[in-house]
């Protein structure tokens, strides 16, 4: 799967935090992003909220529209 990373500040996520907002982007909950990762459901959760406070968005929503999915194919 070939992804476009697109936010309006990318340099300040940590790589972990650009993962993680990219799968919320593909439209996965935090428990399939912590599956998909390896990871506790908390830790992913607090990376959410993270990306969000570091990009400025205020839902899923919006921090999904900061990023593009160029080709699922």
């Amino acid at each position: 799967m070939l992804l476009s990373f697109t936010p309006a500040r990318p340099s300040v996520l940590t790589e972990a935090e650009s993962e993680v907002a990219l799968a919320v982007a593909r439209g996965l909950s935090n428990a399939a992003i912590a599956a998909e990762r390896g990871a506790a459901v908390r830790t992913v959760a607090n990376q959410v909220a993270a990306v969000m406070k570091k990009l400025g968005v205020s839902s899923r929503v919006e921090l999904a529209t900061a990023f593009s999915v160029a080709d699922l194919g």
